[in-house]
């Protein structure tokens, strides 16, 4: 008896550990949003090929309901008002659509981060929950 008591116990103190580490409900889809700045050396162009990579890696990992869409910030002049859209930063969407683990990475998408790298930094990441009634 005092075994199951230990187990229990054990189970007791484990519990909040797992649940801290599990997925929140979405009654959508999952996604990955990010603003990325172009860096000193790196150019839209290299960004872009990086996001190319990663599409191309996604769906040849099966991942083919993953959704990655990327465009420039549009930036405006508080003076005159005037809109631009920017060469150094750019906002993407990773709208996933796999509920399965994500592929090991290999050697292809170890090439496409470093284009990512060379190219850019992450300035801001979120995770969020993208309604269904967003889909449409």
């Amino acid at each position: 008896m005092s075994i199951r008591l230990f187990a229990l116990a054990l189970l007791t103190c484990f519990v909040p550990l797992f649940a801290q580490n599990a997925p929140l409900a979405c009654g959508g889809r999952r996604a990955t949003v990010r603003i990325s700045e172009i860096t000193a050396n790196g150019t839209p162009q290299g960004f872009m090929e990086a996001v190319a990579a990663h599409k191309d890696w996604v769906f040849s990992h099966g991942m083919t309901k993953d959704e990655i869409i990327t465009v420039p910030l549009i930036i405006r002049d508080e003076k005159t008002r005037a809109q631009s859209y920017s060469n150094k930063q750019f906002w993407s969407i990773h709208i996933h659509g796999s509920a399965g683990p994500e592929p090991k990475h290999d050697e292809a998408y170890d090439r496409f981060v470093k284009m990512y790298r060379d190219n850019s930094d992450i300035k801001a990441a979120y995770d969020i929950c993208l309604p269904n009634s967003a889909m449409k």
